[in-house]
């Protein structure tokens, strides 16, 4: 049996990440799917997506339906979310983690909300593995 692991995920924040107004244009979420789903190398394709939640891509308050058709998408494409990447820098709503009592503030603030589009995307997700069981 071949070795399946480690898994090989492309991150989705370099889609965001110094993009913008004075730079190049931010690559949209369905583009950075694509362009993951269709990547080989010498017969090597990625596994999944590790998600930034930062709009536009995907908003860190994403509601449970949202995060459904979202791992319905990403699931379509046969990838899997390897991780959830809370936006903890202050351009995206966070905070430093070493800063001032109102950036730490913020900084934990980000890590709760990703905690909770998490859980809400493994709830749906073990639910749909038992469906297909």
């Amino acid at each position: 049996m071949p070795n399946t692991y480690p898994k090989l995920h492309n991150a989705a924040w370099p889609g965001l990440v110094g993009k913008g107004p004075d730079s190049e244009p931010p690559i949209d979420l369905d583009t950075m799917l694509n362009l993951t789903a269709n990547a080989e190398v010498n017969g090597v394709k990625f596994d999944g997506i590790d998600l930034f939640l930062v709009s536009p891509h995907v908003s860190i308050d994403s509601s449970d339906d949202e995060i459904k058709k979202l791992a319905e998408k990403i699931g379509a494409k046969g990838l899997a979310v390897g991780s959830f990447v809370a936006p903890v820098w202050p351009p995206a709503g966070g905070g430093s983690a070493m800063g001032s009592d109102a950036e730490r503030k913020q900084f934990v603030e980000q890590v709760r909300s990703r905690v909770a589009s998490q859980k809400s995307f493994a709830s749906w997700h073990s639910q749909e593995r038992r469906r297909a069981r």
